[in-house]
């Protein structure tokens, strides 16, 4: 009876102990997308978007088969940041926010150590939706510029990424994340670079 008792409790304690729960933030640099040569006279004015860096964050929850291997369910919204895009043709300027967007993606996750600090690699995918919608801003020749959101708002996109944990206590760590995505868009890919940082939780 005794064992009985006593594989009932442990099993699921054991398990328990293998879902991760973190909270993270940083910044996600886009690199830049577009070329001239898509100019279309009012039509496609502005088409290079330059490089920006806006603040992101975001929550994910993992699951650990053994002590080194795992699958990681991830979400990340990004927030929007100021952009000057430039009419290649008169060089006029038009400053606008880029559009917020929220991502969800499943990725493999590998540790490498199983002590207090776990480097790790992962790789996976998902979507990302785009949260644009239409605006109207000034340009600076005094243009009124409109900006319509794209037809297609949901694309896919892949993660590879390296990081660590840090174990502060068996249930609670500290954790760095370097991310590399690529949103498969059309007409052209977006190329960022994330770096996160936070906190994870043992369950």
């Amino acid at each position: 009876m005794f064992g009985y008792l006593a594989v009932f409790c442990f099993v699921p304690r054991a398990y328990a102990q293998r879902l991760q729960v973190s909270l993270s933030g940083g910044w996600n640099r886009v690199f830049e997308y577009g070329s001239e040569d898509d100019y279309v006279l009012g039509e496609n004015d502005f088409p290079v978007t330059p490089a920006h860096t806006p603040f992101n964050f975001g929550a994910a929850l993992a699951l650990f088969f053994t002590d080194k291997i795992g699958l990681e369910l991830d979400g990340r919204y990004a927030l929007s940041s100021k952009v000057t895009l430039v009419d290649p043709s008169d060089q006029d300027t038009v400053e606008i926010d880029s559009a917020k967007h929220y991502s969800i993606s499943l990725n493999f996750v590998y540790r490498f150590l199983e002590g207090r600090l776990r480097p790790y690699v992962l790789v996976g995918g998902g979507i990302d939706k785009l949260l644009a919608k239409e605006e109207n801003y000034t340009s600076e020749y005094g243009f009124q510029i409109e900006f319509l959101p794209p037809e297609k708002t949901i694309d896919p996109i892949a993660n590879i990424a390296a990081g660590v944990q840090f174990f502060i206590r068996s249930r609670l760590g500290a954790r760095l994340d370097l991310r590399y995505s690529i949103i498969f868009d059309d007409p052209d890919n977006q190329n960022s670079f994330n770096v996160t940082f936070g906190l994870f939780f043992g369950f």
